[in-house]
């Protein structure tokens, strides 16, 4: 028997013997651990508890077999999400509705996002209509963000020191409170609402040439030399110690309850300029669909009910956008935020527009003149 024969042979008795065996033992063998991923956020202070990260990524491991870490920056200034999706430094982010398609930073026609699987993400069923199908989140018939958040750079006030509800804009220009108010160090944002109690219409919020006129840059002026400080990115319980009124995105509101102070929103009478945040999908995870679809895992989470009631009303006292989230709510804590019918109407609020490059370099230039204005006052009373 040639050589060659005799070796098939042999290899053939040593299946039959022992074939199955060896079979069963690679079956058995522990799979080798896929290398950890590393999910990249940036986001809103507050949007990503460690708590809520560490459950998520026990969900993925059960779900996926992989070590999931999460690594979580905060934004500072409203360009950094397009910094860091230009720079490749984030996965997910959470920019405001007039941010994502921005004549500046054009995510969309850059292709710095990628668009989600909705199949891959339930409970956005459950978000209310009117967040769906929006423009900023909608490109070429394709979701390429989900709305996640939403609420006004709206007026709180001290209810222990304020006994009647302020029902306009107009009282941050009252005598009465002249030092006794806060507002964020936001130029755009002081803009809309001085244009607010002007009676300016919605539409003149992002027209430069209609605002910048004498009267209102006196106004803009004067709510800047009034404040009694500028809070800077989102509002703290320490912000709005032992002030009268206050602007707010709501977030400084739990720990003043637990503090034993009790604010409440105002009920104006003119809208006040609100703010949807979105997750959207960075292009960095293009290549990585493993990656990208944990990271759509993790949207699909943040628009839970229990997510939602937990994180964004109970701890930041944010509008959530899932309709089955109020369920979870007590009565006390529905109307503490906000979101009775009266308050949570869109009448009551007016999405803060896009902006382009000229008008917001003008609304800049207002902004700073009306700083140089409070800094001067301030250095005369000191004399």
């Amino acid at each position: 028997m040639p050589i060659i024969e005799m070796q098939k042979s042999h290899i053939l008795k040593w299946l039959r013997n022992y074939g199955s065996l060896f079979l069963s033992l690679i079956l058995l063998a522990p799979v080798a651990c896929a290398e950890p991923q590393i999910l990249r956020l940036l986001v809103w202070e507050g949007y990503a508890p460690e708590a809520q990260r560490q459950d998520f990524q026990q969900f993925v491991q059960e779900k996926y077999g992989v070590e999931l870490h999460m690594e979580v920056s905060y934004i500072a200034e409203t360009e950094d999400c397009y910094t860091a999706l230009r720079l490749k430094k984030a996965d997910i982010l959470s920019p405001a509705h007039n941010r994502i398609n921005d004549k500046r930073f054009r995510m969309f026609d850059l292709g710095l996002l990628l668009p989600l699987n909705l199949e891959n993400i339930p409970n956005y069923a459950d978000v209310a209509d009117n967040f769906k199908n929006l423009d900023h989140l909608t490109y070429q018939d394709k979701a390429y963000g989900a709305p996640f958040a939403w609420g006004p750079y709206g007026l709180i006030y001290n209810a222990e020191l304020v006994k009647e509800p302020p029902t306009s804009w107009n009282v941050l220009w009252s005598p009465r409170y002249r030092n006794h108010f806060t507002v964020a160090d936001l130029g755009e944002h002081n803009i809309y609402i001085t244009a607010l109690a002007l009676g300016y219409d919605a539409a003149d919020l992002k027209n430069y040439d209609v605002l910048n006129n004498e009267h209102f840059r006196n106004m803009l002026a004067r709510l800047a030399r009034n404040s009694n400080g500028l809070w800077l990115g989102v509002d703290t319980a320490d912000d709005l110690n032992e002030m009268s009124l206050a602007t707010s995105w709501g977030f400084s509101l739990p720990e003043l309850r637990q503090r034993g102070k009790n604010w409440k929103w105002a009920p104006l009478k003119e809208k006040s300029p609100g703010w949807i945040d979105n997750f959207v999908i960075s292009h960095t995870l293009k290549d990585r669909p493993q990656l990208k679809r944990i990271a759509e895992e993790w949207i699909n989470y943040t628009l839970s009910p229990e997510f939602q009631a937990e994180v964004l009303v109970k701890g930041l006292s944010a509008r959530p956008v899932n309709t089955k989230t109020k369920q979870l709510l007590s009565q006390e804590m529905i109307e503490t935020v906000g979101l009775d019918d009266a308050t949570a109407s869109n009448d009551m609020f007016v999405l803060m527009p896009e902006l382009d490059r000229r008008t917001r370099n003008g609304f800049d230039l207002l902004w700073g003149q009306a700083m140089v204005q409070r800094a001067n006052g301030q250095q005369r009373e000191k004399r």
